[in-house]
């Protein structure tokens, strides 16, 4: 079977865009298990109820700090 050039160059090309494809499928699959990664520690945090209550009042107080960072760059009134 004989190919001729313009076989060839779609053959390539199809085999270019299935890679093309495949790099966003890769980049979700790296996101996310660096974010499982990153979070699985504070998963141990909420197995006792004495570390979740510090866990959950830390981050809440985070969440707070930041908010109010936030709000005070961007000159925000709030309420």
């Amino acid at each position: 079977m004989l190919l001729t050039v313009t076989t060839i160059r779609i053959i390539i090309m199809n085999k270019f865009w299935d890679n093309v494809l495949r790099f966003p499928r890769f980049l979700v699959s790296v996101i996310l298990g660096l974010v499982l990664i990153i979070i699985s520690p504070f998963f141990v945090l909420l197995k006792k109820p004495l570390t979740s209550f510090f866990f959950i009042i830390s981050l809440t107080g985070l969440i707070t700090v930041l908010a109010i960072t936030i709000q005070k760059m961007l000159n925000i009134e709030c309420c």
